[in-house]
């Protein structure tokens, strides 16, 4: 398979060598390392990519789950096209700030306010300031496995060696890299999934020192039941901490993100991906009298927050047409196309008698090649990846572009029925090849 991979992408890897002397690892950003090489893209339209080498693609990834809309979306471009128009990089506050942000509050009714920031780690860096400053706690808590951000007061215990990471319901704050602030996992409690009874002793024994807890339910990424989440709610009520909802991800759920699907008020949010409509960006929303401590023209301590490009008019643009093509039949859509390819890859593993746990949610979807439920970062650590990277190079060369990670397979609105029967009949060829 790798023989043909090699074969048939001489152009991807003529660039990959390329990028070699100029950038570490050859590629622009860590997120595109991939063995042997990546699939370099030139184009796109739809819900299809086109490599340099002139393969087409079916994109399952969704740029890391961030198209929801698909790639060019007639609103999206003519969003874009009318800000090109005007000028982009503006310096001053535009009237696409009050749409977009009015957009957000009428549809998640956690969030009153809103700010905008270039990334969804941007955005949890602020929130992290938040929390400590309104508690007066110097720390914050979040689930073993949940990636928050690439920074030293969230990035604890994203991937931790099993070695290192203590007993499961205690787990330990382990620094994800080299380099990070010293004593930096000493600010960050870790909570296992899953487990409320393990939860709520941590936190009560954390409850004079912990401000806020970070929580991304991961739709279609664990298998956490809603009572699990109404339970973060009620004990972060209870202890006086702040709950805030990662929906960098799971915003995909349904029209009010996550917390809307499950029906839960965290206190405050943060948002990334999708809600850029494909150009770099992230947004903070939440209650507003927490908001408020961003505004520094009021009196009392509060917590800067902005950025040269943060709500830049472009992304606002981008963002704000692919909100409002959002809408609720577009994901009931997607919730069908998502049921329809969860139960079909659940009868190709099962006729083929290859063990696989299926998850999904909203419109995200994951296959974990273990015979053993997958409820927490452990167990999903614990599936065999070795294989999932067999069959996504299996998949590629049949013209099925799928992600990595947690966050394997992302539909998009362009999709149909037809694309979902597609890969299925390619994943029956792909591990017949494979046995």
């Amino acid at each position: 398979m790798e023989a043909e991979y090699r074969a048939v992408l001489p152009k991807s890897k003529a660039q990959w060598e390329r990028g070699k002397p100029v950038m570490p690892g050859g590629v622009i950003k860590g997120a595109y390392y991939v063995d042997p090489f990546p699939i370099y893209i030139d184009r796109s339209e739809g819900c299809y990519l086109w490599d340099v080498d002139g393969r087409k693609y079916i994109d399952f990834a969704g740029h890391h789950t961030a198209m929801l809309l698909g790639h060019n979306h007639p609103k999206v471009v003519e969003a874009l096209q009318k800000e090109i128009e005007r000028g982009w990089a503006l310096g001053g506050p535009t009237t696409l700030e009050a749409e977009i942000a009015e957009e957000m509050v009428q549809r998640i009714p956690a969030v009153e306010k809103v700010r905008f920031t270039n990334s969804a780690t941007e955005s949890s860096l602020h929130l992290t300031r938040l929390a400590r400053a309104v508690s007066g706690k110097p720390k914050v808590a979040k689930f073993e496995g949940a990636y928050h951000g690439s920074h030293d007061a969230l990035e604890i215990s994203t991937g931790p060696s099993l070695s290192d990471a203590g007993d499961a319901d205690s787990p330990e704050s382990v620094a994800a890299w080299p380099g990070m602030a010293t004593g930096s996992e000493e600010n960050v409690v870790i909570l296992p999934y899953n487990d409320p009874e393990s939860v709520e002793l941590i936190l009560r024994e954390h409850q004079a020192d912990v401000g806020g807890v970070f929580y991304d339910g991961k739709p279609g990424m664990l298998d956490i039941p809603d009572s699990f989440t109404h339970f973060i709610r009620d004990i972060t009520k209870e202890l006086g901490m702040l709950m805030i909802m990662d929906e960098t991800v799971s915003f995909r759920t349904g029209y009010g993100g996550y917390q809307g699907s499950v029906g839960v008020e965290p206190d405050l949010s943060l948002f990334g991906k999708s809600v850029g409509g494909g150009l770099p960006a992230g947004a903070i929303g939440g209650k507003a009298a927490l908001m408020d401590v961003f505004d520094t023209t009021l009196d009392g301590d509060r917590v800067n927050q902005s950025g040269t490009f943060s709500g830049n008019n472009m992304t606002l643009a981008a963002g704000l047409a692919t909100l409002k093509a959002l809408t609720p039949d577009v994901y009931k859509r997607l919730d069908d196309l998502r049921i329809r390819l969860h139960r079909g890859m659940v009868n190709v593993f099962e006729k083929a008698a290859v063990p696989c746990q299926v998850l999904s949610g909203g419109s995200l979807l994951n296959p974990f090649f273990t015979d053993q439920p997958v409820r927490d970062y452990r167990s999903a650590a614990a599936a065999d990846n070795e294989l999932f990277g067999r069959v996504a190079m299996g998949l590629a060369l049949k013209g099925y572009y799928i992600g990595s990670g947690a966050m394997s397979m992302a539909l998009s609105e362009p999709m149909d029925e037809g694309h979902i029967d597609g890969l299925l009949e390619a994943l029956v060829e792909v591990i017949e090849e494979e046995a």
